[in-house]
C-alpha cells in the first residue's frame, strides 16, 4: 500500500506496463498472416484491439505525468516505449510482405538518424525547436498501423467509405468548434484531416494497394517530421567545425543498422526474434544516449562503434552467408543486449530519479 500522499499508480509504471504486451501484438500479427488476410481472421482482430489498447496507455501515462509532474526517468521511458511499440507493430508487417520491407527500414532509419543527430547537438548545447509534425509523428505511425489492418478485416467497402469520409471531415468540424470555444487553432486537426484524406484517396484508387501506399505515406511524413533537425541543426553542427569520430560512428550506424535488419528479416531464413531484440534494444539506448550527451558523458567512438558497427557487420555477414544467418544473428543480438545493458548500467545515476519503494 502506498504511503500517504503517494499515488497508487505512477506514469512510469504505466509506461513500463505498456512494454509487456508488445510481443503479444507481434505474435498476433504473425498468427493472423498464417491464417490469411480474411475478414474472419481472429488474430488480426486481436492485433487491432491490442494495438489500440497499448496506444491508449500512452494517453493514460501522459495524463498521469501532467498530474504528478515530470521525471527524468519518465522522459526517458516514454519515447522508448513509443518507438518499441512501433517496432513490434510494423516489423511483422514487413516480414509477411504486408508492406514493403524497405519502407519499414527507411522509417526506422529516420528514427536512428535523428536520434544520432540529437546526441551530437546535445553534446554541443545546440537546441532546436521541435516541429509540430514531429510531435504528431508517433500518433500518425500508430494510426497507420490500425488503418492498414482495417483493409483485410472489413470487407464492406461502403462501411469503409463512410468511416474514412467521416474521419476526413470530423477533425475540421472539431477544430472549428474548438476555435469557437477557446479562440485557439487546433493545428493537429489539419494533419489528421490530411492523413485521413490520403487514406480515403488511396481507398478509392485501389483498395488492394492501400496498405502499401499508406505505409509509404507514413514513411514520408516520418522523414518530414525530422527535416528541421536535418537541415537547420546540421548547418549549425558543420559550422562549429568540431565533428568527431563519435559523431561519425553514430551517424554511420544509424544509416546501416535499420536497413540491414529488415533485409536480413526478408531475405534470410533466420527467425525474427533476433531482429526484434536488436531493434528494441538499439531504439531504447538512443534515448539514453541523448540524455548522457546532454550531461557530456556520452559513450566514446570505440565503444559505440564496436557495438553498432559490429552488429552491422554481422548483419551483412548474414546476408552474404545465409546458411549461417541464424548463428550470426544470435551473436549480433547478444552483442546488442550486452552492450546496451552496459550503457543503461553505466548511466543509471542520470535517469533513476523516482524509484518506487
Amino acid at each position: 500500500m502506498p504511503r500517504k500522499g503517494r499515488p497508487w499508480i505512477t506514469a512510469n509504471q504505466v509506461t513500463l506496463a505498456r512494454l509487456i504486451p508488445m510481443p503479444v501484438l507481434s505474435w498476433l500479427t504473425y498468427q493472423g498472416a498464417h491464417e490469411g488476410f480474411q475478414q474472419s481472421n481472429p488474430y488480426f482482430w486481436g492485433a487491432l484491439i491490442a494495438g489500440t489498447l497499448i496506444g491508449c496507455t500512452d494517453w493514460v501515462d501522459g495524463i498521469l505525468a501532467r498530474k504528478q509532474g515530470p521525471t527524468v526517468l519518465g522522459g526517458l521511458l516514454d519515447p522508448i516505449a513509443d518507438k518499441v511499440f512501433i517496432a513490434f507493430a510494423y516489423t511483422p508487417f514487413a516480414d509477411v510482405n504486408f508492406v514493403p520491407w524497405w519502407a519499414c527500414g527507411l522509417m526506422f532509419t529516420r528514427e536512428f538518424f535523428i536520434t544520432a543527430l540529437r546526441s551530437a547537438y546535445e553534446q554541443r548545447d545546440l537546441s532546436l525547436k521541435t516541429s509540430y509534425i514531429a510531435k504528431l509523428k508517433t500518433w500518425t505511425q500508430m494510426q497507420g498501423m490500425g488503418v492498414m489492418l482495417l483493409f483485410p478485416l472489413v470487407g464492406n467497402s461502403d462501411f469503409l467509405l463512410i468511416v474514412f469520409s467521416v474521419g476526413t471531415a470530423l477533425p475540421i468540424v472539431l477544430m472549428l468548434g474548438y476555435w469557437l470555444i477557446k479562440r485557439k487553432l487546433w493545428k493537429g486537426a489539419i494533419l489528421m484531416t490530411a492523413s485521413n484524406a490520403f487514406v480515403l484517396a488511396v481507398f478509392l484508387y485501389d483498395v488492394h494497394q492501400a496498405p502499401r501506399l499508406i505505409m509509404i505515406y507514413v514513411v514520408l511524413l516520418t522523414w518530414a517530421s525530422g527535416i528541421d533537425y536535418i537541415v537547420g541543426g546540421w548547418k549549425q553542427l558543420r559550422g562549429r567545425g568540431d565533428f568527431t569520430r563519435a559523431d561519425f560512428v553514430r551517424l554511420l550506424g544509424s544509416l546501416t543498422l535499420p536497413m540491414l535488419l529488415f533485409a536480413v528479416l526478408v531475405y534470410t531464413e533466420t527467425p525474427p526474434w533476433p531482429i526484434f531484440v536488436i531493434l528494441a534494444f538499439e531504439l531504447a539506448v538512443g534515448g539514453l544516449d541523448n540524455l548522457l550527451s546532454h550531461h557530456k558523458v556520452a559513450t566514446q567512438a570505440l565503444a559505440w562503434g564496436g557495438r553498432v558497427l559490429g552488429v552491422s557487420l554481422l548483419l551483412g555477414g548474414a546476408l552474404l552467408l545465409p546458411a549461417y544467418a541464424t548463428a550470426l544473428m544470435v551473436v549480433a543480438a547478444a552483442i546488442s543486449v550486452i552492450g546496451v545493458t552496459a550503457e543503461f548500467v553505466r548511466g543509471r545515476a542520470y535517469y533513476i530519479d523516482a524509484l518506487i519503494d
